[in-house]
């Protein structure tokens, strides 16, 4: 008998395979299906279980939310490892999102790309899941800035401009002292919403982010 190291072929490349749809997905966790010690989220009809969060990933994304809240205030919602709904058969668990304010602060539906100011995803092991299969999808959902923190390369990659699947524009942050933030957001920072919107001064439009590395 002849052993590979090859992965078998999907079975989906021989026949229509079955994709759950976010109301599937959304009922089997109700059912009990899946259990409340698995972490999963659904990518194309697909359930996806990801891996064990460890201490670097879990306090980079504590860093990160506490300077957005402090910093934003009540301009947007901090949203941690919660889902954003992009489409009938994708439902991800960003680590962070900042959405735009909402009176029931989401407890009626949960965010679609409409609500979605910026989300940011931390990756260590992670890092091509990250990139390869998430971005892609929120590129297509429109979602207008992603960013990527790369904890092993210590690197931050800005992704903006969505077209088809991919960001138009994608940069690595080389000065992490004042990284600018999404204009939507800045513009709430800096004007009061009775008020034409003008240029947002320079301290509410960036943000310090030198504690990340």
């Amino acid at each position: 008998m002849r052993i590979t190291a090859n992965a078998p072929p999907r079975a989906s490349a021989f026949g229509q395979a079955v994709r759950f749809s976010v109301a599937d997905y959304h009922r089997m966790g109700e059912a009990g299906i899946l259990g409340p010690e698995l972490r999963t989220e659904l990518i194309d009809g697909e359930v996806v279980e990801t891996p064990p969060i460890g201490h670097p990933h879990a306090g980079t994304v504590k860093l990160l939310s506490n300077l957005l809240k402090e910093h934003l205030g009540a301009a947007a919602i901090v949203s941690v490892q919660d889902p954003v709904w992009l489409n009938d058969h994708t439902e991800p668990l960003p680590d962070l999102a900042l959405l735009r304010p909402r009176p029931d602060y989401y407890r009626n539906g949960h965010p679609t790309p409409g609500d979605v100011l910026l989300i940011i995803e931390v990756a260590d092991s992670s890092l091509s899941y990250d990139r390869d299969v998430k971005l892609p999808r929120y590129a297509l959902a429109g979602i207008p800035e992603v960013w990527l923190v790369d904890l092993a390369g210590r690197r931050l990659l800005r992704h903006r401009q969505p077209a088809g699947g991919t960001y138009a524009d994608v940069a690595e942050l080389a000065d992490l002292s004042a990284v600018s933030l999404p204009q939507a957001l800045t513009q709430s920072l800096t004007q009061p919403l009775t008020q034409p919107l003008t240029q947002p001064d320079d301290t509410a439009a960036s943000l310090d982010l030198r504690a990340l590395f």
